[in-house]
């Protein structure tokens, strides 16, 4: 009898969250049905400081709007920083202000002035400056070059352009004759068999042409910016116009701040069901949880700590952080290492460094395929990524695992490389789900005792 209350209860329990989600559900509907009045974004000249700053691994474009007051710099790097009008408006999505670059970009002309406790200690002109991206336009790694470098590098990098463009026209060109050649090739074919003749032909096969390879590094047009390098410290920056006017406006606090610590370990993971998402391991004291069968790629950097105001300030003015929090900064790829995969002690593998190329799988499925990447089977194509490709399956035991990186040759281990590594099963898995609802039952039970006490 008892079992049987406990079900009646469930049931009315069941039927009131129905009837909610019902009444919810129209009144939504409801409300989809008025009609939504949108309102374009307010514009608002200002005039911001745009840039090119480097983030402790690689050079990152952003700007600061009227609302921020602190500039926010690291330490003994070059920066390149411009003064400019533009239009700047408030996306909601986003909750922060955004620049209509493509409606104004206006220069401002000037000499910035650097301050330190109220004394001017640098007056900056504008000076050519370019970014060399030495793994191509798409590579993580991206050198700064200023004033004749800046233009020599320039000038290589156009020099190898034309010359690639060259041999895409030559290239095109033989195609050209190469078809002429195959064509007269069938003809000659198909002519001596006609004619009788049997066995090997005695004609050369034409040659197919092979197209050109680009340049394999990108350098971006010439610009010119303020150039700021300073040590660590508190500063003010400001514009003087020709006419020795402070520009409106262009005045901002400058915070140049350096690491606490430099050359940690830390990987950049990537799962081999979602390669997208990557993650990230930068703790040695983290651990890696990874469910039952699964394919983990690791890829090794040595990174550096910065204060995490300071950084999410860096990478966006408008960024919040905590002023007493710490965060790891990928800075170079670790190269010339193994990775070593250990299980309760037990040297389990050594993993190399191998190139991988992410296919999508034709048709509605809108999968992928990692594979592992050869110039035999994709000629034309490069790799996505590299790293070590790590398999777990689910008989392997839950806990005892670890990894490490090793270098080549020399058999030491890496310092600061270790992470251990967790296998989570999904074993009793239905537990849970009992365990989730029981305090929707209690409440249940709860909700019906006293709606039967007010009757």
């Amino acid at each position: 009898m008892r079992l049987k209350g406990v079900f009646s209860i469930l049931t009315i329990f069941s039927l009131i969250l129905v009837s909610i989600t019902v009444v919810l559900a129209q009144e939504q509907e409801k409300k989809g049905k008025q009609p939504q009045v949108s309102t374009a974004p307010v514009l608002q000249e200002q005039l911001v400081y745009s840039w090119n700053i480097f983030d402790g691994k690689t050079y990152t474009a952003g700007f600061i709007p009227k609302s921020e007051d602190t500039i926010y710099l690291i330490a003994n790097k070059d920066n390149a920083i411009s003064a400019k009008k533009t239009l700047v408006y408030f996306w909601p999505i986003t909750g922060k202000y955004m620049a209509g670059w493509k409606t104004l970009n206006e220069d401002v002309d000037g000499t910035l002035e650097i301050l330190k406790d109220g004394k001017v200690i640098k007056r900056l002109k504008k000076e050519d400056n370019v970014l060399y991206y030495p793994e191509g336009y798409w590579g993580e790694k991206a050198l700064f070059y200023k004033d004749e470098e800046a233009r020599k590098q320039y000038k290589k990098y156009k020099k190898a352009l034309d010359g690639y463009y060259n041999a895409l026209k030559k290239y095109y060109e033989a195609r050209i004759e190469y078809r002429k050649k195959l064509d007269k090739f069938f003809k000659e074919v198909k002519k001596r068999r006609e004619a009788g003749e049997k066995g090997p032909l005695n004609i050369e096969i034409p040659k197919e042409p092979q197209p050109p390879k680009g340049p394999n590094f990108y350098v971006t047009e010439p610009k010119k910016d303020y150039i700021i390098n300073l040590p660590p410290g508190k500063y003010r920056i400001r514009v003087r116009a020709r006419d020795k006017t402070i520009v409106e406006g262009s005045e901002k606090n400058l915070f140049v701040f350096t690491s606490r610590r430099t050359r940690g370990v830390g990987y950049e993971i990537i799962p081999g069901n979602r390669w997208t998402k990557k993650e990230q391991c930068n703790d040695p004291a983290s651990i890696i949880y990874a469910a039952g069968k699964n394919v983990l790629y690791f890829r090794p950097y040595f990174q550096d700590e910065y204060n995490e105001l300071y950084h999410n300030k860096l990478m966006d003015p408008q960024n919040t952080g905590r002023v007493e929090n710490w965060k790891w900064v990928h800075t170079d790829p670790i190269k010339d290492v193994i990775l070593l995969f250990y299980g309760r002690g037990n040297l389990l593998s050594k993993i190399v460094e191998k190139p991988y190329i992410v296919q999508q799988i034709p048709g509605p499925e809108l999968g992928y395929n990692i594979l592992e990447y050869n110039k035999k089977d994709f000629p034309y194509k490069h790799p996505t990524f590299s790293g070590y490709q790590l398999v777990l399956t689910e008989k392997l035991p839950r806990e005892g695992y670890l990894i490490y990186l090793e270098k080549k040759g020399k058999s030491t281990i890496m310092p600061k490389s270790k992470r251990e590594i967790r296998i989570v099963k999904k074993e009793n898995a239905n537990l849970l789900y009992c365990l989730s609802i029981f305090p929707l039952v209690v409440g249940g039970i709860v909700f019906v005792t006293r709606w039967r006490r007010l009757r």
